[in-house]
């Protein structure tokens, strides 16, 4: 899947290798928006507001969730895709043969 690199696209943002919309993709995307938020806030808080951490150790519990749902989502389209290139060389050995 080639893509163009000075245009940015949410669509291909959260697709997978096939093009379609990957679920784990989307969750750990958002979830490390949401903790990326929390933890500003939260540094805001202890600053000038309250001198509890809670926040930010939450926030970067939410980051780490996040990272790893993404990371997740790279190794599954990783064995997917040699799965399937496995499978082809496999089918057209049998053809040739």
């Amino acid at each position: 899947m080639l893509s163009n690199i000075s245009k940015f696209s949410w669509a291909e943002l959260f697709s997978n290798d096939s093009g379609k919309t990957s679920g784990t993709a989307f969750c750990g995307i958002i979830i490390s928006m949401v903790g990326t938020l929390c933890f500003f806030l939260g540094c805001i808080d202890k600053m000038w507001f309250s001198n509890s951490i809670d926040i930010i150790t939450q926030s970067i519990v939410l980051v780490g969730i996040g990272a790893t749902l993404l990371g997740v989502r790279k190794v599954v389209d990783s064995k997917k895709s040699t799965d399937t290139s496995n499978a082809t060389e496999e089918s057209v050995h049998q053809i040739n043969s």
